[in-house]
């Protein structure tokens, strides 16, 4: 028996042993890297990344969630947006503001992604700021991995820069004075005075977002774009959304009163109108004076001010009782008031 136990011990062992060693020589342990995606405001706002590069570089940058008013003219604007709550009217306002001396950068706006579709040229137009500035897009450009990155250097560089502005549209405009960025003699950057100011029209503005502005020189390019009206910007507001605040942010602003009334009226009407808990409590029956108490209550009140002929008034009101309730005479038997 002792024997058999050692032998079995032994198996055990052996399976183990073979088992450790034959997982430590399939398996090892290794540590993998996964991209979990931006956290915090970087989850969020796509030029968040910027922002710190400008205020790593000393420039005052702000985040801006919509565009309600207009900054100074010393203010650089970029709106990294479609503009779909840009009006007429808010975009004229913003042309004139630039033609006072201000520097706008912002990017196409595209309704049709679609790079087959034929319309492409007229969906660009439905933008208000586009059609004022007589900017459409052209064909769809994938630049090849063998030019990327673009050579590019703006008005106000000394040397070019490494950008890649992936695939975009062909920028077409009517304006007579645009510096342009090119690949291929399709333009995926112009530069426009407008007045005073300065226009910087992209195809997009993905190379300043966060996955891409440490790429090449992308970074060293977006100082240059800040930088080609004035020489040391104000500040910097950084435009990533434009869309409509929501319901209730809108009635806070606008019909607070009535939010503050309706949650103070509609718990109070639900508790009124609520069924109530139990039988109701049952009123108590209301308890009849004696006739004699009334009578000698209008007599004191005769006697104490002290009003003419109240004995005959007295004696012919006790008689008229009397007579409805013959019980009383036994009762009650004083003709007097002050009895």
């Amino acid at each position: 028996m002792r024997l058999q136990s050692i032998l079995i011990g032994l198996f055990v062992a052996l399976v183990t042993t073979t088992g450790v060693l034959w997982f430590l020589n399939t398996y090892e342990y290794k540590e993998v890297d996964e991209y979990s995606g931006f956290r915090g405001e970087a989850r969020e706002n796509p030029l968040f990344a910027a922002r710190l590069f400008l205020k790593r570089m000393g420039i005052p940058s702000e985040r801006q969630t919509s565009l309600q008013t207009l900054p100074s003219t010393n203010t650089v604007l970029v709106i990294d947006t479609d503009r779909y709550t840009l009006s007429r009217q808010k975009s004229e306002a913003l042309l004139a503001w630039v033609a006072k001396g201000g520097h706008l950068i912002t990017r196409t706006r595209y309704v049709n992604t679609d790079p087959d579709a034929e319309d492409t040229e007229q969906t660009s137009d439905r933008d208000p700021l586009q059609l004022a500035l007589g900017i459409t897009t052209g064909e769809h450009i994938i630049p090849e991995d063998d030019d990327l990155p673009l050579e590019a250097e703006l008005s106000n560089m000394s040397h070019p820069l490494q950008v890649d502005p992936e695939f975009f549209y062909a920028l077409q405009t009517t304006a007579a004075q645009a510096y342009p960025q090119t690949y291929n003699d399709a333009a995926w950057l112009l530069e426009m005075e407008h007045g005073n100011g300065l226009i910087t029209w992209a195809a997009n503005l993905d190379f300043i977002q966060n996955p891409a502005i440490d790429d090449y020189d992308h970074a060293e390019f977006f100082w240059h774009m800040l930088h080609s009206l004035h020489d040391e910007p104000q500040a910097v507001w950084l435009v990533h959304n434009d869309e409509m605040p929501g319901l209730a942010s809108l009635l806070w602003e606008y019909a607070w009163a009535l939010v503050l009334s309706l949650a103070v009226f509609i718990p109070l009407t639900i508790l009124a109108l609520s069924p109530r808990f139990g039988p109701m409590i049952p009123k108590p029956a209301p308890e009849r004076r004696r006739i004699l108490e009334h009578i000698h209550a209008s007599g004191l009140f005769m006697w104490q001010r002290h009003r003419k002929h109240a004995d005959t008034q007295y004696s012919g009101f006790v008689a008229r009782v009397t007579q409805l309730l013959p019980s009383t005479r036994k009762q009650h038997d004083n003709s007097n008031p002050d009895a």
